[in-house]
């Protein structure tokens, strides 16, 4: 094998490009002007024997990878040498290098905090075609993350990087994750050490997912180890948050009205693929990238051949979309010809035993025949003035100057003084320029929203509505997507007072956790003071923890520790663990007051935290489990 690393002969170091806990990366040059990438990785090899077993496992896990570049692939960066270092004895990966900002970069300013989808889907086309070839020689990534993925700004092909972690052992790469991996891309299974195909297809939702709502589904807020491990069991119990509404939130204020609306039409496909790559059990996700890639090929060829054809040749656009409506009402014209002719072999009955409504069918047949007709001669002829167009552009193109839209004025109300309080009952209410239907704009309400009515007109109110970033739009909406604020508030009343669903429940604890991360406590808690009269455990632990670290002012410490009390007994294993941690650390006021729980007394009892965190811990929950490894190990159980 060769070696490098002073860097070598032939071979010259030109400085580091980053650091991480799976090794370093520096940018070298070979003889001439060749400029590579040099990954080192963290556990040094003593002797290139076969005693020294992490010596045999590099060597193992570099045939492997070696397969990758046997049939070059755009997406896949190549891998052109590996060996020992000169120095240190730190076994190293040589790369190509990419010119080209990774994802992270691309995502930071003055760059815009999210890709359009557009661009997301010419993304996920080629990191899953990079997986695809990866998982086909079966090579597992392990640490497919936002910077792991770059822009080549020469062939425009976005390229998987970094293959550290496929080369290190179970041991070195379980030990690499916990200290200093991304623990925002990390899949469920990684904190037990293991990497599977289905390990990378979580890597590709949690991209995904940032790219598209402009955040990772679980952000860290800081590097300490009490963020990273909440991180983590993040991602081991906690569903991921709504990303169509964070995406509207996070929408650039940049964009005019109408891309907006554009954006925030994500693909349901696109959705449901991303969600099913973030699902916590390996076996439910994509088996491997090549499946992956193959749905996302099959899902998006129809919506990217629409695209091309309307942003790059409009009339052909158009004269498809016109002969295919002709196709569609050809054959509702023939089965409307079949039922015509099933009739006339049927005998007409006379006199008193008339079919009803058998004279009036015969008598209105010529004209629905007739219609069907005329509006089929339209459309081919349009077809035919469509395919002229494109035609005759090809010959000659000559600048047209576009016509500019009459824009409507918004009609003024006939009073400005209020006349009730109202909710936005449907899904979206848009708003008009006049009380009529035809006048409708992009902008609209969404459930829940309250409005102050300053005029009625012909089923129609208008109002003046300011959102939470200042914006203020004015015009009018229909009245029956409103709701009166006291019927309102006694409709959720009377939805009170009924027992919610195991389903009701399941989407309310998914908006609050959304709102949690999003720091938006006072819409959490108001669904958690709503669940906990209901026994739901995550809600009350939720509501008595946030009390305990004096964010929830409606609860004292008191009702607060019965409550997570309540959620532990329930069988809620973050209630035993935080429990677990409170007995142990209640009389260290700096840890305390470091996890915000200084507020409130608690009684410190080694036998009560061992045996909470030990039924957390059997339950399946990680950092209990670290938790007490280290308790055994300073206080060892008698």
């Amino acid at each position: 094998m060769a070696k490098v690393f002073t860097i070598t002969e032939g071979l010259e170091n030109m400085g580091a490009l980053k650091t991480g806990g799976q090794g370093s990366v520096y940018k070298a040059r070979r003889t001439g002007e060749i400029i590579t990438a040099v990954k080192l990785l963290p556990t040094p090899i003593y002797s290139e024997s076969e005693q020294d077993k992490n010596f045999i496992s590099f060597q193992n896990e570099v045939k492997k990878l070696k397969k990758v570049n046997e049939e070059p692939n755009p997406n896949v960066v190549k891998i052109l040498n590996y060996g020992v270092t000169d120095s240190g004895s730190f076994p190293f990966i040589e790369m190509e290098f990419i010119e080209g900002p990774d994802l992270e970069e691309l995502l930071k300013a003055p760059n815009e905090p999210l890709f359009t989808i557009k661009e997301t889907l010419r993304l996920a086309e080629h990191l899953s075609h990079a997986l695809a070839h990866c998982h086909k020689v079966d090579v597992k990534h392990g640490d497919i993350k936002s910077n792991n993925v770059k822009y080549n700004r020469h062939t425009g092909n976005y390229v998987l990087l970094d293959f550290g972690l496929a080369v290190m052992s179970d041991e070195q790469r379980r030990t690499s994750l916990r200290h200093a991996g991304a623990i925002e891309f990390m899949a469920p299974e990684q904190s037990e050490g293991q990497l599977l195909f289905q390990t990378d297809v979580y890597g590709f939702g949690v991209i995904l997912f940032e790219l598209l709502a402009g955040q990772v589904p679980f952000p860290l807020k800081d590097g300490s180890e009490s963020a990273r491990n909440m991180v983590m069991l993040a991602h081991l119990e906690t569903t991921p948050p709504d990303l169509k509404e964070l995406r509207r939130q996070n929408l650039p204020d940049a964009w005019s009205a109408d891309k907006k609306e554009k954006e925030l039409q994500v693909p349901e496909w696109l959705l449901s693929l991303i969600y099913r790559c973030l699902r916590k059990k390996p076996e439910e996700r994509f088996a491997n990238g090549n499946e992956l890639y193959n749905f996302i090929v099959s899902s998006s060829v129809g919506v990217q051949r629409a695209e091309i054809l309307s942003d790059h040749n409009p009339w052909q656009y158009q004269a498809e979309k016109l002969l295919k409506e002709k196709q569609q009402l050809q054959q509702q014209l023939a089965q409307k010809d079949a039922e015509l002719q099933r009739l006339r072999s049927q005998p007409v009955l006379e006199g008193p035993e008339r079919i009803p409504g058998q004279d009036d069918y015969q008598g209105n047949r010529k004209k629905n025949t007739a219609w069907i007709v005329a509006f089929l001669v339209t459309l081919l002829v349009a077809s035919g003035l469509a395919y002229a167009l494109i035609a005759s552009s090809k010959e000659e193109k000559k600048p047209q100057q576009k016509a500019e839209t009459p824009v409507t004025a918004i009609q003024p109300p006939r009073q400005t003084s209020p006349m009730g309080v109202y909710r936005v009952t449907a899904a979206k209410t848009y708003f008009h320029n006049k009380p009529e239907p035809s006048t409708r704009r992009n902008a609209f309400l969404s459930k829940g929203d309250p409005i102050t009515a300053l005029d009625e007109q012909a089923g129609f109110v208008y109002t003046e509505f300011t959102n939470s970033r200042g914006q203020t739009s004015k015009g009018w909406l229909r009245l029956d997507n409103l709701q009166t604020q006291d019927e309102w508030d006694a409709q959720k009343l009377q939805e009170q007072n009924r027992p919610p669903t195991q389903e009701e429940v399941r989407t309310q604890l998914t908006m609050a956790t959304g709102y949690l991360r999003t720091n938006q406590l006072e819409e959490a808690l108001t669904i958690y003071n709503f669940l906990t009269p209901f026994d739901v455990p995550e809600a009350l632990y939720q509501a008595g923890n946030l009390a305990l670290q004096a964010k929830n002012g409606t609860i004292n410490c008191t009702e607060g520790l019965r409550m997570v009390n309540r959620a532990s007994d329930l069988g809620y294993l973050p209630a035993k663990r935080t429990l677990g941690v409170l007995h142990l650390f209640a009389e260290n006021p700096a840890w305390l007051q470091i996890n915000g729980y200084n507020q409130c007394v608690y009684n410190k009892d080694i036998g009560k935290a061992r045996q909470l965190l030990t039924q957390a811990a059997n339950g399946g929950d990680t950092t209990a489990r670290q938790l007490l490894d280290e308790l055994n190990l300073s206080n060892p159980p008698e």
